[in-house]
């Protein structure tokens, strides 16, 4: 990249020239004296335990949460028992269950900080479709559960459960069962806020799933008012009746912790799990531009030249990482055959993006082949088949189709590696893959290459092979994926729907759900990706409010920051909110202390070390105007903070507070700087808590 010195005109261009006249009302705040801390509820880890009946049931007891009568179950069905035997193991207590055909054992394990359940199954040709070491177990003192969705899109959140209605049905019957599933961690939230978060730390062989369910019951004429309802809990392993070697197989041991704060008790479990995968979570933050929405398909070399040319003009220069080719050099499938717009190939778009001092990126989605390519008509064997030998569409859009590849067939993994193995030879140092939940077809009903492997087996091979492609120093972000099986691979993860022209629930209104429910687990799985951030003016769907409020959410995360727009038609104000948004190097999250709470807005809180400080955005995603009140203890755990309303170059004091009463539009955000010491933020602070200064000072040495 281009070295260049900072001047002071254009320093203070860039941050604004001081305290500007940001106040805007209504504010109401009470200020007190200063005091050091509150007394605060920490955050703790309790001890579940498990209790054993002679029928082979058992509960497992955490506070007030109850889960009883639970039992194994084998495609959703109760296993029926011949022989029970109750009794000790290594590490806590033992039932084998004798079946008419094989046995299944469970470990009720206690650990350190923990307790776990193992299964194994013996005596069977083949694996079940679908097996619950604890299942069909009687919830008691929860009122919220977390669901976190299988991948990218989710859905996540917090839910209470639904109520049945009197209803009167007559002579149409009424439905008012319900059923939800939720992938890689669950949690089980009492009404004092103990929290069950269940897992597993192995996610390679099996997808890991627990369910939530009711069985409701009426009575009365015509059905009209509910009865005894059960509410019901499941958690288990597909293992798509794969064959089993020696009629055996030992499942992954599920982790179930308990703690006293619902969010905290979800990062501690995913914390566990990301050690356990060697998550790679200490990769520098990406700051990066994508080709994606602002060319589409239309983006070519020359248009790669004019963007590195422009970038080359921008004073001081932006500190991008990395430029992205996306979806628009090949048709899909022949990743190494360019069309007319790459004339001779990637590899001199690779070198120029590298001359600069930028990661050279390219956008492959590997198990994609469209019904246009060389590929799909030289190798249709190669193709994922239904159980008549015919390759199944997986999407059709018009009149083109695509298909995907069988990741088991030996050679689509050769080409799969040539692909990636070309492309770091041409110096690629940054990856985004696309479509991957392609990749991950369960086995039933279609026909495969090898048919004794689990689809994530199958899918782990196909990452296995493109992480040693890349090598262990690229950057690989990944989109449109499954989430579990990819700790371990990646380095970021887009986690919600790219549709970000409009405020709607499929397009913004996804972002911000996912990235709140998915926060928990932001830099420990991976830097979540919340998609490219919309800048440029002539975006009609969004006005500059959300735009604003959109870069503000992104920004104080802390995961990946990436745009799309031409650099070249931004304003200088427009410049200098990508500028605000500069991330640290090495990862750092938000938290979101108000976490499933009933605040209408959403808060994250950012840490900053010197001098101790906190960005806070508060942000109204809502359709109607919000007033709200914060009190700081329940924020920052701090009595009083000096508050400011804050800009990049810009703040007014708001006094000593220790609560503030906010009132902001539709989809408006406010940025708050709060401080043990009565001082202004530095001119120069991003919402990362970076100086601008140092920082390129830092670049032009």
């Amino acid at each position: 990249m281009t070295k260049k010195t900072i001047e002071r005109r254009n320093f203070l261009k860039l941050v604004g020239t001081g305290i500007g006249s940001l106040l805007t009302m209504p504010y109401y705040s009470s200020a007190l004296e200063y005091t050091s801390t509150v007394s605060r509820n920490r955050f703790k880890i309790g001890k579940p335990q498990w209790i054993l009946h002679n029928d082979g049931t058992f509960d497992l007891i955490a506070g007030g949460i109850h889960l009883r009568n639970c039992r194994p179950t084998i495609d959703g069905q109760s296993i029926f028992v011949r022989n029970t035997f109750v009794g000790d193991s290594p590490k806590g207590k033992r039932i084998i269950y004798e079946l008419d055909r094989g046995f299944v054992m469970l470990d009720l394990k206690i650990n350190s900080g923990s307790i776990s359940i193992g299964a194994e199954l013996s005596g069977m040709p083949r694996a079940p479709y679908y097996f619950c070491p604890l299942g069909e177990a009687v919830v008691n003192g929860v009122k919220h559960f977390f669901r976190q969705g299988q991948g990218f899109g989710g859905p996540s959140g917090l839910y209470e459960f639904q109520k049945p209605t009197a209803a009167e049905f007559g002579n149409q019957p009424g439905e008012q069962a319900w059923s939800y599933d939720s992938y890689l961690t669950t949690g089980l939230i009492s009404a004092q806020q103990d929290t069950l978060a269940i897992g597993t730390y192995e996610h390679h062989d099996f997808i890991q799933k627990s369910t939530l369910y009711n069985r409701p019951h009426r009575r009365g004429l015509s059905d009209r008012y509910p009865d005894v309802e059960s509410i019901l809990f499941e958690t288990g392993f597909v293992t798509e009746n794969i064959p089993l070697k020696d009629d055996f197989i030992k499942l992954p041991d599920i982790y179930i912790y308990f703690g006293n704060k619902p969010y905290e008790t979800l990062q501690h479990l995913a914390w566990n799990i990301s050690e356990q995968l060697q998550a790679r979570k200490d990769t520098k933050t990406s700051y990066h531009w994508d080709s994606v929405n602002e060319f589409g398909h239309d983006f070519s070399h020359d248009s790669l030249t004019g963007l590195l040319s422009n970038l080359d003009t921008i004073n001081p220069a932006l500190m991008l990482d990395a430029i992205l080719i996306n979806d628009c050099y090949c048709t899909h499938g022949d990743w190494l055959d360019c069309n007319d717009q790459w004339p001779k190939g990637l590899e001199p778009a690779a070198r120029d993006i590298f001359q600069r001092g930028y990661r050279a990126g390219v956008w492959v989605s590997p198990f994609m082949v469209s019904e246009e390519s060389k590929l799909f008509k030289r190798h249709k064997n190669w193709l994922i088949r239904d159980l008549d030998g015919n390759p199944i569409p997986e999407r059709t859009s018009g009149q083109s189709r695509h298909y995907t590849l069988d990741g088991s067939h030996p050679d689509v993994q050769r080409y799969i590696e040539k692909v990636f193995r070309a492309y770091r030879k041409m110096g690629f140092t940054f990856y985004k893959t696309d479509f991957m939940d392609w990749g991950l077809r369960p086995s039933i009903g279609i026909d495969r290459y090898d048919k004794t492997k689990t689809s994530v087996q199958i899918f782990t091979d196909i990452l296995n092979i493109i992480r040693e492609e890349i090598g262990a120093g690229s950057f690989w972000i990944t989109s449109r994926s499954p989430y579990a099986p990819m700790i371990g691979y990646v380095d970021a993860m887009c986690i919600a729907n790219s549709k970000q022209d409009q405020w709607t629930t499929e397009g913004i209104g996804s972002m911000l759900q996912e990235s709140y429910n998915t926060q928990y687990f932001n830099n420990i799985f991976w830097q979540n990706d919340l998609d490219v951030i919309p800048f440029d003016l002539e975006n009609d769907g969004l006005n500059p409010t959300e735009k604003n409020s959109i870069a503000n959410w992104v920004g104080i995360m802390g995961g990946v920051v990436s745009t799309s727009v031409k650099f070249s038609e931004l304003t200088e104000q427009e410049l200098n909110t990508w500028r605000l948004l500069l991330p640290q190097e090495r990862p750092q999250s938000a938290t979101i202390p108000l976490w499933g709470g009933s605040k209408k807005c959403k808060i994250a809180l950012r840490r900053y070390r010197s001098p101790k400080a906190w960005g806070l955005l508060i942000l109204n995603d809502t359709d109607q105007t919000v007033t709200e009140s914060f009190t700081f203890s329940e924020i920052n755990e701090e009595n009083n903070n000096w508050v400011y309303e804050w800009k990049l170059g810009e703040s007014i004091s708001l006094g000593n507070l220790s609560q503030i009463t906010v009132t902001l539009q539709k989809h408006e955000s406010k940025l708050f700087y709060l401080a043990n010491g009565k001082e202004n933020p530095a001119e120069d602070l991003t919402m990362s808590g970076i100086r601008l200064k140092k920082a390129y000072r830092k670049q032009d040495s």
